[in-house]
């Protein structure tokens, strides 16, 4: 912060230096002119408007801006934001993360957080990350003169999430005259990327960070195109979503009491013993199995993806839960069948019927990796027999995505020695992010740490059953990680659990504990199956630890 007027600067430092909030305090109207005048460093307010009261949340101040992005070696830039300050204020900070290849006001946060954090007397505040877009478009990435925009990408990449939160929180300070006592992140996907990126390069931006179903990595990209590779080679490849919900009952027929409980739920897919070939038709079936090619593109989608020197790069997706609005046809093969015969347009020229993980890879193709609208699918260097990825492109996808990449443990050990907190949570079952891949990094925190007792005593993980990606699913996706860490963070109270729900109006309603990492939630053998009240959490030993989230 810069420069306020003399009064709120002598009134903002003397409550820093307190470490108190005032008893009661004249907030500026809420207005352009009234928040401008608070001249806060880097920030220009864009629009303001009041919000009354409703029987959930509080009246508030909904504001709209734009900071002044800075350093990191490269110009300066500009990202939009949205921020709501309530008119009762608990001195606690709440950024949101936002999804795919961002430039929306769009939050891409635990639903529950997102409900709850208002009420609970929270500034909230969200960036575009320094560009406009839809959320999949990536034609940002190049300029005017057709050059990668290093000044957006650098943005997108880190650069805006925390000049966005200093200045935000340097706002809260200067229109409430009081400090900031808690900092809070949440994000889940794109989001929960720039969560591990704040924990990650800035290890003072938060107290406690909250990361869902993160995209750590991109070769995870790599390996859909080896999926979508196979699945594109025949028409027989193709799985309505019909066979996909008879491949989910016979997995789940299968697999379902692995857990201890048959309750519809496939606790850990990694444990299931069923592979893709067990499902293809035997001699007189004729439905509700696989032919060759379609089981040929669920071993792609479960194998791992490997250099060309076998060396493991993205662990493989989960053979359970494949079928849903949000499931494998949706991000992957497709909710309708392709043509094959239109070449890169096979579902049409239409985004939203094309599988959401073919728009994001040609969109990377295109914009990314600078390879232009013409670039065949088909002819990268991708090998479905082998699950592996020539050396080129993958030097290619490194090279331009390395810096936005969150994938080594180590990087997380400031944010963790100044007391900083993290939950990272990841669907069970999601067909956009692998949850290994998150399974990965834990273990492999665990071992940077020389054990996981130090590692959980400030990062756990807790694997959602049944869900999708970020929420979906047939699993009980409701559940409130912002206490969970409020809890932590304020109270020293680490998660041991946390309570999980479905929609009430689900087709198969079920509660059930959330727990740590490796941990399982175990049925006592009493009760009804769907009451959360009648599960805990199981000691590791019990737990199947060597196999839940197996990276493969």
């Amino acid at each position: 912060m810069k420069a306020t007027s003399t009064t709120a600067f002598a009134a903002l430092t003397a409550l820093l230096l307190s470490g108190t909030a005032p008893a009661a305090f004249a907030a500026p109207e809420c207005t352009v002119d009234a928040l401008n005048a608070l001249h806060v460093a880097n920030v220009a307010v864009t629009a303001a408007k009041p919000v009354a009261a409703t029987a959930t949340a509080p009246a508030l101040c909904d504001v709209h801006g734009t900071v002044v992005t800075s350093g990191e070696g490269v110009a300066n830039g500009l990202a939009n934001f949205a921020m709501q300050l309530p008119e009762s204020w608990q001195q606690r900070f709440f950024s949101m993360g936002v999804g795919g290849n961002a430039g929306r006001l769009v939050p891409a946060v635990n639903a529950t957080d997102l409900a709850s954090a208002p009420g609970k007397g929270y500034v909230t505040i969200v960036t575009d990350t320094g560009h406009t877009g839809n959320g999949t478009d990536a034609n940002w990435v190049l300029g005017a003169d057709g050059k990668r925009d290093v000044v957006r990408i650098t943005d997108f990449f880190y650069r805006a999430e925390h000049d966005v939160t200093v200045a935000g929180k340097a706002f809260a300070q200067s229109y409430y005259a009081a400090p900031v006592k808690h900092a809070y992140f949440d994000g889940c996907s794109t989001g929960g990327r720039m969560a591990m990126m704040e924990a990650d390069r800035y290890p003072n931006d938060y107290d406690g960070i909250i990361a869902g179903d993160p995209n750590m990595d991109y070769h995870g990209g790599l390996l859909r195109l080896v999926v979508q590779k196979v699945a594109l080679s025949s028409p027989a490849a193709y799985m309505p979503q019909s066979l996909l919900v008879a491949i989910d009952k016979k997995i789940t027929e299968r697999c379902d009491a692995i857990d201890g409980a048959t309750d519809g739920l496939v606790q850990n897919p990694a444990a299931c013993p069923m592979r893709a070939e067990d499902l293809i038709c035997h001699a007189g079936e004729t439905s509700d199995c696989l032919t060759p090619e379609q089981a040929r593109v669920l071993h792609a989608y479960t194998t791992p993806l490997h250099d060309r020197h076998g060396h493991m790069l993205f662990p493989g997706w989960a053979l359970a839960n494949l079928s849903g609005p949000r499931g494998i046809g949706y991000w992957t093969t497709g909710d309708s069948s392709p043509d094959l015969t239109k070449g890169e347009l096979p579902w049409g020229s239409n985004p939203d019927a094309a599988p959401r993980g073919w728009v994001f890879a040609r969109q990377a193709l295109t914009f990314w990796l600078g390879l232009g609208p013409d670039q065949k699918m088909a002819a990268l260097d991708v090998d479905p027999a082998t699950n592996s990825v020539g050396d080129k492109l993958m030097a290619s996808f490194n090279a331009t995505f390395a810096t936005a990449e969150t994938k080594d443990p180590a990087k997380l050990l400031p944010f963790i020695r100044k007391g900083g907190k993290m939950i990272i949570y990841h669907g069970a079952s999601d067909p956009a992010i692998p949850p290994a891949r998150s399974v990965m990094f834990y273990r492999g925190l665990a071992t940077t740490m020389h054990g996981a007792d130090k590692e959980a005593a400030s990062v756990r993980l807790f694997l959602v059953p049944g869900m999708q990606h970020c929420s979906g699913g047939i699993g009980p996706d409701k559940f409130d990680t912002l206490s969970a860490i409020e809890a932590w963070v304020e109270q020293g109270k680490p998660p041991m659990s946390i309570a999980a729900a479905t929609k009430p109006d689900a087709a198969a309603p079920h509660s059930l504990p959330l727990c740590p990492f490796p941990q399982q939630a175990r049925y006592s053998g009493h009760g009804a199956l769907t009451d959360a009240a009648n599960w805990s959490c199981a000691p590791q030993e019990t737990a199947g630890a060597s196999h839940v989230g197996g990276a493969g």
